[in-house]
This record gives structure tokens, C-alpha cells and sequence, in this order.
């Protein structure tokens, strides 16, 4: 009997063997196109190619996850996992971009710079959400490779897996080590106003944290800015630099006033200890000069520990209880800056561009001709700051701002206003993210302020006011003030006036101005140069003016 499927002549079917011609070497031989010498892929040829195009889309699909949190996910079998890591992502980016465009990105800075509890938490997020992202592209990666690899595909794929994470890594970790160095210099920097006490003579003034603008009812804080040196080769600490910058709240405006170092006979309010010890004055000749209040108040404060009870700083204290009394204005705020970190700072901040107006000497040694003036020994300086638009970096400056082998006191007063302005005017944002970490540092470690850190959104709020403020400067120098005998009441006055100007007379109205033909003249123009006498004179005192043309 025979299958209704088998050969007509009915003879048995039998497997084709390795030598029968019809065998499978033989009928692979005889597929068309073989004539041609086309070679056609084979079965692990065809998994092979398959298994390129995996892991290619491995590949793929790991560096978009690295892009985007989850986005590699949603293209696998862990879609479940990849969704919601996605839209939490993007919603962040969202919500990081609105928050940009709505205040600007310096605004953003310094209002994120100024709380540090939300770096804090920023920290923790940034830890917390790199290892997120981090697991989600090694799961990108293992769920997206095919089962069966080379060895060499598998070790090409981990390693692209591990430049992926690192890339993640890398920008995580210079976020916390920014962080970090913030925060550590909030904390050395802004020691808070507790490490003051009240007094009726300088009373502390706050914003309102609650107030839609924290300083409507504040309107102008008064910040001194002191500059110490406590070398090894002087007695207690010296303050070189005193300049108060009174600030306009509402517009910004910042007026800058020198105190010399050296005024004589300089006020002592009643409510300070040194009223005990001195009276009404600190008077006793050429030896007791405003920059030595603040050793004065510690030498007192060591014999009658009594007398400053509870508080922290007698030095700081009793330096601003004058000054405040000198200018007849509270002191509100005090920034102490050592004057040997003022170095690293500007360095730290990758120098100062400033307008040399005088040329001063790096370095020197001086002799005292039998007038008592002051001269340079040639050939002991190592340098000199020469006039003109210079780059000066931080030994520069430190030198520029204290140097006195060639001037005086008040030129150097004027040079340290400068400095401070031209100092000010270059802080931005690009400055301060390129070269943070060492400006944090150098400045946690040079530089107090008695400003609690409760109240630094409102003083980012501030900062960003005067920057878009002016700035004049009123120094106190031999030009106005006799600093041996000085007029206090008059400085008061030259201060109130400064702070409150006149208000502008009315202009004529122009048609009332405007001359008649017969009136107009019919002298010839003339292009010769004015005579000395014609050309404008250069004031020989100095007087409140905007900065820019005092520098």
C-alpha cells in the first residue's frame, strides 16, 4: 500500500545522504543564483546582524536616557518606570526655565545664593536625583542589550554605559562643590546680628521678611566697611580703611564717605565705655587718632571687663559708635575685611581693572627730610602701578589701595574708594560661577558681617537695586578738613547735605531764553586754543561727586 503523496512508480522514500547528489550541500549548491557567485547569509549570519542592530539600539537608547531621565526607558519593557521619570524630569526643566525668564538669571542667583538652607536642600536633591539618574541608565542599558553578546560587544557597552553615568556625575559634583563652598562661607561670613549689642547711639535697623518689599519702611541703611591690619609689627588691630556707604533703599543710590585714619579729638558718645576713660573726646595729641579706637576699646575692655559686658566686640563697637557719632548717621551694618585676605579675594576674582591716576610704588622704603615729609629710597621698590587703565592683580591692588611712600593719606583714601568701585562694577554672574569655589573661600576667610542670614533674600533684593544705582563719593580729607582740629559740626552738615541735596531750581522757560537776531553775535568763530586763564579750574577741594569722575 502506498501514500496518496508518494512517487508514482511506488518505490520507498529514503533520507538523502552526505554523498547523494540531491543532498543538502548539493541542493544549497544548486539554489539560484548560484551561477552568479552570490553567497548567501546563513542562519548565524542572520543573528549575528540582528544582534548588531540590539545593541546598536542599546547604544541609542543609553544616551538618550543620559539626556533625559526615563526617556530610554519608555522604548523597552520598563516603560512603567521610564514614564514617570520622564515627566518628573521635564517638569523640573520647566519649572527651573520659568523661574529663569520671570527674574533674570543675576536675580535668580543671588536670591538662591542668599538661602542657604535651599542650597541645602538643592544638595540633597542633586545627590538623591544623580542616583536616580544614574540607575536609570544602567537599567536603560541592561534592559535594552540583547540576551546573547560577544564579549567585546558586551565590554564596549558597559564602558559607553559607564561615560554616560560619569557625565552625569561630573556636573552633580561641581554643583555640591559649589554648594559646599557657599555655605561654608555664609557661615564664617555673616556671623548675624546677635554678635552685636543695641545701643541708642547706633541702633540696628531690619527688613521686613514679611513685606512684599522688605525695605518700604527702611529707607536708607548705612553700611561701614572697615579694612584691618593687625600685622605682627603693630599693636593691636589698625583700622587703615573706614568708609561708610549710605544706600538709598528705593532707588539704590550709594554715597561712599572717607574717614581719615588720622582725625584728632574724634567724638566719643555718652552710652560707650570710652566715655569713662576719656570723656567726651578721644583726646591725648598726635598718639590718639580714629584708627586706634579699636585697640583703645580692647586695651579697656582688658582692664575693666566690666565696663563691655556681653559683648563680643569691643573694638568693633566702640569704632562704630564714633564713626557714628562723627557723621551724625547710625550705623546699621558692619563689613570687616582683613586687609591681608583683600589679596587672595582679588585674585580669587581673577584680578580688578581699575584707572591708575598716580603712579605708586610696589614695595619701597622712605626717608624723613628735617620737614617730616616722607620719600621714596630709589631702587628699593620692586615695581611701580603706572597711570593709565590697568589690570592689577591682588598684590597689585593690595598695594595700590595702601600704598603711601609717595602720597598721602587722602590720596590713598580716594585710591581705596576706587577700588571698591571698580571692584563693585565687575561682579557678575559669569565671574562669580567661573571662580566661585575660590571666591567663597577667600572671603569666608578675610571677610565679617554682622548681617543674620535671615536676611539675605532681602539684601540679594538690595544688591540687584545697586546695580542699577549710582555712586558718589564724599571724602574727608586735608582739602576740607583740618584733621588735627577738625569741625564736626560742619562734617555733619557736609554729610546731611549729601545724603538730602536741595532740590533743583526751575529752568527758565525756553522761549524766554531764546535771543532776537539784533541780539545774536557777528564775531568771527575762532579755532584758537583757550587761554589759562579761560580754561576751566580744577576744584582744590573735595567735594561730593559721582565716582565715576573721581576715578
Amino acid at each position: 500500500m502506498t501514500d496518496d503523496n508518494s512517487p508514482d512508480d511506488g518505490a520507498a522514500q529514503r533520507r538523502p545522504g552526505p554523498g547523494d547528489p540531491q543532498g543538502p550541500e548539493e541542493r544549497r549548491r544548486s539554489l539560484p543564483g548560484d551561477g552568479n557567485g552570490v553567497q548567501h547569509r546563513t542562519r548565524a549570519d542572520r543573528f549575528a546582524a540582528q544582534t548588531d542592530d540590539k545593541v546598536g539600539r542599546a547604544y541609542g537608547l543609553t544616551a538618550l536616557g543620559t539626556l533625559l531621565p526615563g526617556a530610554g526607558l519608555i522604548m523597552t519593557r520598563r516603560r512603567l518606570i521610564g514614564i514617570p521619570l520622564l515627566a518628573l524630569a521635564v517638569g523640573s526643566g520647566l519649572g527651573v526655565l520659568i523661574y529663569l525668564i520671570k527674574n533674570g538669571a543675576f536675580r535668580s542667583a543671588l536670591d538662591l545664593a542668599a538661602r542657604p538652607d535651599v542650597l541645602r536642600t538643592l544638595a540633597a536633591v542633586l545627590v538623591i536625583g544623580g542616583l536616580i539618574w544614574i540607575g536609570s541608565i544602567v537599567l536603560t542599558a541592561l534592559t535594552a542589550r540583547p540576551r546573547r553578546m560577544t564579549g567585546g560587544q558586551r565590554a564596549g557597552l558597559t564602558a559607553f554605559t559607564g561615560v554616560m553615568c560619569l557625565l552625569v556625575v561630573a556636573p552633580a559634583a561641581v554643583g555640591l562643590r559649589y554648594i559646599n563652598a557657599h555655605n561654608d562661607a555664609v557661615e564664617h561670613i555673616f556671623t548675624g546680628a546677635n554678635d552685636r549689642p543695641e545701643n541708642d547711639d547706633a541702633p540696628s535697623v531690619g527688613p521686613d521678611l514679611e513685606h512684599k518689599d522688605p525695605w518700604a519702611d527702611v529707607p536708607r541703611v548705612n553700611v561701614l566697611l572697615l579694612g584691618s591690619d593687625a600685622g605682627d609689627n603693630r599693636d593691636g588691630v589698625r583700622t587703615d580703611s573706614m568708609i561708610v556707604a549710605s544706600i538709598d533703599t528705593a532707588t539704590g543710590d550709594m554715597v561712599l564717605f572717607g574717614i581719615p585714619r588720622n582725625l584728632q579729638n574724634v567724638p566719643i558718645p555718652t552710652s560707650s565705655p570710652l566715655y569713662k576713660q576719656y570723656g567726651a573726646a578721644y583726646d591725648c595729641g598726635a598718639e590718639c587718632l580714629m584708627n586706634g579706637v579699636w585697640t583703645a576699646a580692647v586695651d579697656l575692655h582688658e582692664e575693666n571687663p566690666g565696663w563691655f559686658a556681653g559683648d563680643p566686640n569691643p573694638g568693633q563697637t566702640a569704632t562704630r559708635q564714633v564713626i557714628s557719632t562723627i557723621i551724625g548717621q547710625p550705623i546699621h551694618y558692619t563689613v570687616i575685611i582683613d586687609l591681608k585676605g583683600f589679596e587672595a579675594l582679588v585674585d580669587a576674582m581673577g584680578g580688578v581693572d581699575i584707572n591708575v591716576q598716580e603712579s605708586v610704588p610696589v614695595g619701597g622704603k622712605t626717608w624723613t627730610d628735617d620737614a617730616g615729609n616722607s620719600h621714596l629710597i630709589e631702587g628699593t621698590e620692586s615695581s611701580w602701578i603706572e597711570t593709565g587703565q590697568q589690570h592689577l592683580n591682588g598684590h597689585e591692588a593690595l598695594w595700590y589701595s595702601r600704598s603711601r611712600v609717595t602720597t598721602d593719606d587722602f590720596s590713598r583714601m580716594r585710591r581705596q574708594r576706587c577700588m571698591v568701585g571698580a571692584l563693585v562694577d565687575q561682579v557678575n554672574p559669569v565671574t562669580l560661577l567661573q571662580r566661585y569655589p575660590a571666591i567663597a573661600s577667600a572671603a569666608g576667610n578675610n571677610i565679617t558681617v554682622d548681617i543674620a542670614q535671615s536676611e539675605l533674600p532681602a539684601w540679594a533684593e538690595l544688591v540687584e537695586r545697586v546695580q542699577g544705582g549710582t555712586m558718589q563719593s564724599l571724602p574727608f580729607t586735608g582739602k576740607n578738613t583740618d584733621t588735627a582740629d577738625p569741625d564736626y559740626t560742619a562734617m555733619r552738615r557736609e554729610v546731611y547735605l549729601a545724603l538730602h541735596p536741595p532740590e533743583p531750581e526751575p529752568t527758565t522757560d525756553a522761549s524766554e531764553q531764546t535771543e532776537s537776531p539784533a541780539d545774536e553775535t557777528t564775531e568771527e568763530p575762532t579755532t584758537e586754543a583757550p587761554t589759562t586763564d579761560e580754561a576751566p579750574a580744577t576744584p582744590d577741594t573735595d567735594e561730593l561727586a559721582d565716582l565715576g569722575t573721581v576715578c
